[in-house]
């Protein structure tokens, strides 16, 4: 027996242990969720942008009955995106300290959950952290996506995810299934709640970055980061691609933002292109401007799905396969690359991707 296999018998051993240790029934059927107050527990530990595209399905589940409380554990990063938001009774987020699980998991105990939603439908067929956590809630019903062994820790199992056809969005919207039968009829667009001030904020960076308060209509929000290195495109090439937005849209108000670690990028990118560079301390605060502009160039990240909430036009820098992570039904166009790095991309394909874009405006 290999080291794989080892690995793999145990791996189904301990799920079986979890599942056998549950409460529930080992197959359930939906409750009728009418009859009384129900406390549910949506997991969701990963990226910013899988917490933006969970909105929808958090807003199908909180919508589908009067007695349903819905609760979210996520990351602390992608937190900030649920904030405001009227469908989320409560935000946990997961802990980075052996102290801060024993909280987690006190927490999770005295909220005798009624209902856990596992809401990572990418893993394979092996895992563990759902598995303790459904140990620890002790909820009797626990959703999750079906295949492998996932039946010894689910009760409620539904169809699993095709990444190679189907959206994120699509993909996570039968775990909302036993709340809402027929939901590929529901409204899932994704959903983030700004405040007046954000918003004011945002729009006055706006004013400042073109100092004569120009049109709306003419703002380009362009994101220069990505959450990993091999999909952060080169400064120089952000830059010619810039400068051939400006000759195309002479009227256009430009302004750069990046993650806090790269403001000098930012700046450089910016000064070099003769636009504004914005620092946006804050998720929120790039939510915002987001939400104020007027079409958005991005790389695959976390802002491609905030423009997408926000219904805003969007040019994405996506490696070539990964079609799930798309804008979710705004107007877009993709600058694609293949191979293992963005490297690949050259400056005449992400400016096509931008005059397609201008065109379908047009």
């Amino acid at each position: 027996m290999s080291l794989q296999d080892i690995e793999k018998a145990w791996r189904y051993g301990w799920m079986r242990l979890i599942g056998a240790m549950s409460a529930g029934d080992r197959v359930a059927t939906p409750p009728a969720w009418s009859d009384r107050e129900w406390s549910v527990l949506y997991t969701r530990t990963q990226g910013i942008g899988d917490m933006i595209l969970a909105t929808g399905i958090l807003r199908a589940i909180a919508r589908a009955q009067p007695t349903i409380a819905l609760d979210v554990l996520t990351s602390p990063a992608a937190a900030p995106v649920l904030e405001g938001n009227p469908y989320v009774r409560r935000v946990l987020t997961r802990p980075r300290s052996a102290a801060g699980l024993a909280q987690l998991v006190r927490t999770i105990r005295r909220s005798k959950y009624d209902v856990l939603i596992d809401g990572k439908i990418t893993r394979g067929a092996a895992f563990i952290r759902s598995p303790a956590l459904a140990a620890v809630s002790r909820a009797p019903y626990r959703i999750g996506v079906g295949g492998g062994h996932h039946h010894l820790v689910f009760n409620l199992c539904v169809e699993r995810f095709d990444r190679t056809s189907t959206h994120m969005v699509d993909g996570s919207a039968p775990l909302a299934r036993p709340f809402v039968p027929h939901i590929e009829e529901a409204d899932l667009r994704p959903e983030i709640f700004l405040t007046e001030r954000e918003i004011g904020d945002a729009c006055r960076a706006w004013s400042a970055a073109d100092g004569d308060d120009a049109s709306h209509d003419e703002r380009w929000l362009v994101n220069i980061s990505a959450g990993s290195p091999v999909r952060r495109w080169p400064n120089e090439r952000w830059v010619a691609l810039i400068r051939h937005l400006r000759a195309r849209c002479p009227a256009a108000t430009v302004a750069v933002i990046g993650s806090i670690a790269e403001w000098s990028s930012v700046r450089e990118v910016a000064l070099a292109s003769g636009v504004a560079a914005v620092n946006t301390e804050s998720l929120r605060s790039a939510l915002a401007m987001v939400a104020s502009s007027a079409h958005v160039i991005t790389a695959d990240t976390s802002i491609t799905h905030a423009a997408s909430a926000f219904r805003v036009p969007t040019v994405v820098l996506l490696q070539c396969g990964l079609n799930q992570w798309l804008p979710w039904h705004v107007p877009h166009s993709v600058a694609y690359w293949s191979g293992s790095t963005i490297e690949s991309l050259s400056v005449p394909v992400a400016c096509d991707a931008l005059d397609a874009l201008l065109h379908s405006n047009a």
